[in-house]
């Protein structure tokens, strides 16, 4: 195999303790971090019970389920804290939606045909010319997104799957349909959404697998032909190395099971994608035992078959336009942090990035999480308040079934509200205490997640001194960012008072020259920033950082501490 809109006063997230610009005291022990930390659960939610005209009542966490899909995916959400505080509804005769409750545009696919082809060439007899493309594949939890990187012309191609405008051209929606035996991205009887969510919480079940390992296969399809039949010109007589690199949060990267798995399924979506005929159930059986023929047996494999196959942490791909950019500085510390807010989930990571030998790049990460904070489990979690709210209202039961349509879907493509009032008209609510609205319950989990999970962990654990935390270069990724629920987090981290150290700095990454992708906007790259990255990153090594021991030896020693003095004999 060859190894080739803003948020009404009332309910506005309130200034963390002591931020500002100025300077405080510096902690220097981890007395001082468990003072700060207690000043820090100040904004968040308090947890005792008060007495109240309209209490929350405990209730277990709930799942991540589609009625739609075949199983549950089990996935713990905030919820608003029981009996935090009291509000009070103030409820018309005729409350109603104030919000596009569809979750889809309709927005058509292109040419069905770039699905079904499973060419993997265009040249014909003879070839005057060699060339590696590498398929920069996102997978996302609402959408994919695909680069296509071509390293010897220096150039990058975002690939279109839909008939939209700006951005959303380049954003397939992560939803599947089957009828029978057949799969489609169009119709069926039975419709997979949650796709990856569901695939990481159970990533050794087959039920789970074969859907990914369809959807994967339609994209895989669809890019290369779109490649082959737009960019004929340039490869009409060039033989054509394929390599595939997907992209993995970094907790998910390190993970010993998880990272094989995501290389396996996508190596048997990769034969599933050049077989003839349609992607069928069957089709991915047989794929799966071609798959295992080949392991045991490489030298079978024809040239159609071969594919190399990385997984990469997505926030490595993330960076890469900036390191790869006059603005990097390969002599400076070169510490950044990064928090990407998808559909699903809030992915941070603290990391140094160094350039390796053979234009490769080496990541060592000192802090990582993935949380479900993302845009729609904020979504739930409103629509969760929401209905324990308006439960007992009769004026309102008229709105119960739409909810589970509202709440569940994570390819939802249409902006949700920026605040949890903005979902009802004729329904006011009046809390007495602003720290306990749904909003800033789930924004304290986010905040908590950034701050003190990613951020002062690597100080709190040893892994680096504060002083090498402070001004840290941090960027703002992913399509949650433009919501300004989540854009408050610019602002929370940029400095606080009690720690000299502390702020985090925030960086933008340029659109860069090389990419093609016609009617994106500047502003819009983000959302391609890991596709993009994932085209044309050679990585080198990829560590966890360890904390430094907390007994050192002694940073000199002579060849007599080996020996006793004669005056001791």
């Amino acid at each position: 195999m060859r190894k080739a809109q803003d948020e009404k006063s009332k309910g506005q997230p309130r200034q963390l303790s002591g931020v500002s610009n100025g300077s405080g005291p510096t902690l220097k022990t981890k007395e001082d971090m468990v003072r700060y930390r207690d000043n820090l659960r100040k904004v968040l939610p308090s947890s005792k019970n008060t007495t109240t005209t309209n209490q929350q009542t405990p209730k277990k966490p709930t799942t991540i389920s589609t009625p739609t899909r075949c199983a549950s995916h089990k996935n713990t959400l905030p919820r608003p804290t029981p009996g935090a505080g009291t509000y009070r509804l103030a409820v018309t005769n005729r409350p109603k939606l104030a919000f596009e409750s569809q979750s889809r545009h309709r927005t058509d696919l292109l040419d069905s045909s770039l699905f079904e082809e499973h060419g993997t060439q265009c040249h014909g007899q003879t070839t005057h010319d060699e060339r590696e493309i590498v398929v920069g594949l996102d997978f996302g939890t609402s959408s994919v997104k695909v680069v296509i990187g071509d390293s010897a012309l220096g150039y990058a191609f975002a690939v279109p799957f839909t008939t939209g405008t700006g951005i959303a051209r380049y954003l397939l929606p992560c939803c599947l349909y089957r009828t029978d035996e057949l799969y489609s991205l169009h119709q069926g009887s039975q419709v997979y959404r949650d796709l990856k969510l569901a695939l990481v919480a159970n990533p050794t079940e087959r039920t789970f697998q074969e859907p990914v390992i369809a959807f994967l296969a339609f994209v895989i399809r669809h890019a290369r032909n779109w490649l082959l039949r737009e960019h004929r010109d340039k490869y009409h007589d060039t033989h054509i190395f394929w390599k595939l690199r997907i992209g993995l949060p970094v907790a998910h990267r390190l993970d010993e099971q998880l990272s094989p798995i995501f290389e396996k399924l996508a190596r048997i979506a990769w034969l599933v994608a050049g077989s003839t005929g349609p992607i069928t159930r069957p089709s991915i059986r047989r794929a799966e035992e071609r798959h295992e023929a080949l392991l045991a047996g490489p030298e079978q494999m024809t040239e159609h078959e071969d594919i190399d196959v990385d997984v990469v942490p997505e926030i490595a791909a993330q960076i890469y336009g900036f390191v790869n950019s006059n603005r990097f500085d390969r002599k400076a510390r070169n510490l950044y942090l990064i928090m990407d807010v998808g559909a699903g989930t809030v992915d941070s990571s603290l990391f140094r990035v160094n350039p390796a030998r053979g234009g490769k790049w080496d990541f060592e990460f000192f802090t990582s999480a993935v949380e479900p904070n993302g845009v729609m489990n904020l979504h739930r979690h409103r629509i969760n308040w929401w209905q324990e709210a308006l439960q007992a209202n009769a004026k309102c039961r008229g709105l119960v079934s739409c909810w589970d349509d509202l709440k569940f879907p994570t390819d939802r493509e249409l902006a949700i509200p920026d605040c949890y009032t903005g979902y009802f008209q004729g329904i006011e609510v009046d809390f007495n205490d602003t720290r306990n609205t749904p909003d800033r319950v789930f924004f304290g989990t986010v905040l908590n997640q950034v701050s003190t999970n990613t951020y002062m962990k690597a100080w709190q654990t040893g892994l680096l001194e504060g002083q090498l935390l402070k001004d840290i270069p941090t960027f703002y990724c992913g399509g949650g960012t433009r919501m300004l629920f989540y854009d408050h987090l610019r602002d929370r981290l940029r400095a606080d008072a009690n720690l000299s150290w502390f702020g985090l700095k925030p960086h933008r990454i340029e659109l860069p020259s090389g990419l093609e992708a016609p009617g994106l906007k500047r502003d819009d790259y983000d959302r391609l920033t890991v596709a993009y990255g994932l085209s044309f990153l050679e990585v080198g090594k990829i560590v966890k950082a360890i904390p430094e021991p907390k007994l050192r030896i002694p940073p000199t020693m002579t060849w007599r501490d080996n020996y006793a003095d004669k005056d001791y004999c």
